[in-house]
Parts: structure tokens; sequence; C-alpha cells
């Protein structure tokens, strides 16, 4: 039965994402949004997820109907419903909120409130049955069959699948290698607006082999690309501003890239490639340009219907130039003219509302109301998920802390600190706490 795990195996667990998320945290770049408070908005959301049980209450009904196993396995495809960056973001951002409320709880004892439980019985079996579930995620996801990325490849397509790939990639000229970088360049800004400024939407992975030795295959993947079109009734987890008048002829793309020549190629469990060198537009030899039908997640299964994928003309890079410059615009302009706590809400809404797309592939996507960001941002209660005086109560706890380092940004959550702890200290104690009297 989920859940069903020992203390031991549990403070395993939890010291497992500790490191995976340290080194992960170590290699990013921190850069605050000129649009969105980002660093506030996650921890208010990562405060929501554990705090009121949202990951818990959703994945428990989930896991009634379909095993993580199997969901891990209905990703193993090219622009795939969830994918790593979902997998680890599900546990990470979860812990996240569980040490942030067990920081608190501690600074509370320590100034003399004796009442505090710093973690109570009911909140460590919710923890039990989250990391259990996420255990089994990702060994069915990656060829691995680690629980986080831990040799620096993101693979899960056979052999047979890249070959067939390969013979539909055509050589690249100077003129389609320039066309090709500005084309990710806009989608990338197009979907980083789109997901308030985070990187949901966009995922790289690889590297895969080729027939050449000093060849490798990697892959973009650009998602949610709004069409206007609700052909798996799914839209509801869309905001308004994400909805443009310009629409994209394509809900995906895929572009495979074989670079030549690569001193390394590395990925981390976000989907974010690092390589060397970092600009390879030089050493790519070939494209690839791909779209994926759109199959409900319910309707999958592993290995014979992950969802057919169609070939694209070059010219398609035309059009998604257009399309998500007009997008960027549309969008930037409705944002610009937000107050505050919808900027803020907004933000909140990816790094929660992501895991109620783990929902269809159980066919409760319709269960609970999705729309309770709205809520907060109308001062409202009418969604049974989500408290939304605790919600408002987050976001000014958290703005009482600054991040040092960037001047002007809030909600940097203190226990953060404990990541820069010597190894010795975190073996004892993880930086996202080992279990809690």
């Amino acid at each position: 039965m989920l859940g069903n795990i020992s203390d031991e195996e549990t403070n395993k667990l939890i010291y497992y994402v500790s490191e995976n998320v340290r080194e992960n945290l170590i290699g990013r770049v921190v850069v605050e949004s000129e649009l969105f408070p980002v660093t506030h908005y996650i921890h208010v959301a990562c405060q929501l997820l554990y705090d009121q049980a949202f990951s818990y209450k959703i994945t428990k009904e989930i896991a009634k109907i379909i095993t993580p196993e199997e969901i891990g396995k209905r990703n193993k495809t090219l622009a795939s419903y969830r994918n790593q960056l979902d997998f680890n973001s599900y546990i990470m951002l979860y812990l996240h909120g569980r040490a942030q409320i067990i920081y608190d709880n501690l600074e509370k004892k320590a100034t003399g409130n004796t009442n505090i439980i710093v973690e109570p019985e009911e909140k460590k079996k919710e923890t039990k049955f989250i990391l259990d579930f996420w255990s089994k995620l990702c060994p069915n996801y990656l060829d691995s069959g680690t629980m986080a990325v831990e040799d620096g490849s993101i693979r899960f397509l056979s052999q047979d699948f890249i070959d067939s790939l390969l013979k539909e990639m055509r050589p690249i000229k100077p003129e389609l290698n320039k066309k090709l970088k500005r084309t990710i360049g806009l989608l990338t800004s197009r979907n980083f607006l789109a997901s308030a400024d985070c990187r949901s939407g966009n995922f790289n992975h690889g590297p895969y082999e080729t027939d050449s030795p000093d060849e490798v295959l990697i892959f973009k993947e650009f998602t949610d690309l709004y069409t206007g079109k609700n052909p798996l009734d799914l839209d509801i987890f869309l905001l308004d501003y994400q909805k443009t008048e310009i629409k994209s002829k394509i809900p995906n793309i895929i572009i495979g890239m074989t670079l030549k020549n690569m001193k390394s190629v590395k990925f981390n469990d976000w989907g974010t490639c690092f390589s060397e060198p970092s600009d390879f537009s030089q050493n790519i030899t070939s494209i690839g340009l791909w779209t994926k039908e759109l199959i409900h997640p319910s309707k999958l299964s592993y290995p014979d219907n992950l969802g057919n994928i169609e070939k694209l003309p070059i010219d398609i890079l035309d059009h998604l130039i257009d399309y998500s410059q007009k997008s960027l615009n549309e969008m930037f302009i409705e944002v610009a003219g937000w107050n505050e706590i919808r900027r803020i809400m907004a933000g909140v809404n990816v790094y929660t509302n992501f895991v109620s797309k783990f929902t269809p592939f159980a066919k409760l996507e319709n269960k609970w109301d999705w729309g309770w960001t709205n809520d907060v941002a109308l001062d409202q209660q009418n969604s049974d998920l989500v408290n939304t005086k605790d919600v408002k109560r987050y976001i000014e706890e958290l703005r009482k802390h600054e991040m040092g380092f960037l001047k002007g940004s809030t909600g940097f959550h203190p226990f953060l600190n404990r990541f820069f702890q010597t190894r010795k200290k975190r073996m004892k104690d993880p930086s996202y706490y080992s279990l809690k009297d």
C-alpha cells in the first residue's frame, strides 16, 4: 500500500531529494523577473502544497485509479503530457513547503511556545505517501531506472524509435540555423511568460546515441502552445491571459538536433541543458521538426498508444516566429496592467496546479475547481480545495523575508540556508529535514 514505508526509508528518501535539489540549485543563476515576483510566489505555492495538503488530497484520489508506475510509463514519449521537470517538481516543491513550516515551527518553539508540534503525525503520514508515490514515477520513466537524473542524461526513448527519427532529419544550412535560433529564442520567451516566467512548457532531453561516435542527438520541446481548440477539454487549467487572440497551428513542437564534436552535453532534472560549448549552434549538423497529436492521458498506454508523431515542414518556423512574437506582445500588455496579487497568483497557479495536471491520467480533471487562484485575487472563497485566507496569510508572512543578494526581492524563506551547510551536517539532518517529533 502506498505510504506504508518506515521512518528510516522516509528519511533516506528525504536525504536523496535534498542532495538532488541542492545540486540543481547550486547550478542555477538566480535572476528575478521584471514582471513577476518569482521567489515570492514560489514559496507561497510550496507552503500551500504542504500546509493545506494540496498535493496529498489530489494524489490520494489519483492513486485509487492509476499507479505511479503506470503514469511514469505513459510519458515515455516525445512531448509527453508530463515529464522529468514535473516529476522532480512534484517532490521538490512539496518538501520545500514542508521545510518552510518545520523551520517556522522550530523558531516558534525556540522562543518558548511549548504547545507547538513541529511535525504532527498526520503530516508525517502525508509525507510518506507523497514520497512513496514519487519514488515510483521516475524509475518507470527514465531509462536509467533512477529516481532522479544521476548521470547527466534524460533518456526514455527506445533506440529503434531514435533511429527512425534520425532518418527524417535534414542537414542544416547557415540561413536555416539562424532561423532556428530565432524560433527557439522566441518560443522560450513565449512559454516563460505564459508560465509566469518559469520554465514550464520548455523541456530538453538526451543525449541519445547516433551512428557516429562523435555525434549525439538532443531534443528541445515546446508544449502548451495555444491553438484556440479544446480537443481534450483540458483548457480548464489555463488562465485567461494565456488564451491569446493569436493562435498556433500546432499544440507543440519537437526540435531534434544532432550535435557534432561536443566536449560535453548534460541535463539536470529540470530539463536544462548544460553543454560545452554553451552556444552549440555551430555544432548542429542536422535538425528534425515534429509535432505530437494530443491524446487524453487516460487513454494512453505504454508502449503501443502514446500518440502519433507528425513530421513538420521547415516553413513552420516562420509561423512559430510570428505566433511567438504576437503572443508575447499580447500577454505582456495584459500582465503589465495587473496588480501585485494577480501576478503572485499567476505564479502560484503554475507551481500548484501543475499537480492538478496529473489528474487526467485518472480522469479526475473535473473533480475540483481549479479557478481558486482567481478567488484569492478577488478575496473570495468558492473552492473547497484551498483556503484563500490562508493563502493571503502566506503572502504577507513571506513578504517579511528579503533575499539579501537580490535587493528588493521578497519571499526568500530562510530555511534555504540549510542547503549551504556542510556535508557532515546535511547527512545528519538533510536540508529538507528528517522526520521531526
